[in-house]
């Protein structure tokens, strides 16, 4: 087989499942135990969580791991539903949701939001190391 004819790997296709496989996988680990531990046990006084006051929630999100964390969470979670919600659409038989301009809406929009969280989480508190 010469290499006019070689089946060529579709890189971009791989990339939104790997986005997708991970988004779900992380989002399904993470946000059940961040929303029990922010907001179950913190609120019963089980564990620290970070509250309404100004002066915990500047340690906490200052704090260069939890930042990562946040952008993770956030970002993968998005990836996901963008892709879930694109293939859902064409499921459904919209012959649209499989076009260019679907994708560029779709995971331009999971883009957009997770460089919003990137900017929000760089703004907000200075990172702190101590």
């Amino acid at each position: 087989m010469n290499a006019e004819h070689r089946p060529r790997t579709a890189i971009d296709h791989l990339f939104f499942w790997f986005m997708f496989a991970n988004g779900g996988v992380i989002t399904a680990l993470l946000m059940p135990v961040h929303v029990l531990v922010q907001g179950i046990l913190g609120p019963l006084g089980v564990v620290p969580v970070v509250d309404q006051h100004y002066d915990t929630y500047a340690n906490v999100i200052g704090n260069p791991l939890v930042k990562l964390y946040l952008l993770v969470l956030i970002g993968f979670a998005f990836f996901h539903f963008a892709h879930r919600l694109r293939y859902l659409l064409a499921d459904f038989g919209v012959p649209a949701a499989k076009s260019l301009p679907a994708q560029v809406i779709f995971y331009g929009g999971a883009v957009v939001v997770i460089l919003v969280t990137i900017w929000i989480l760089l703004t907000t508190i200075p990172i702190s190391f101590g």
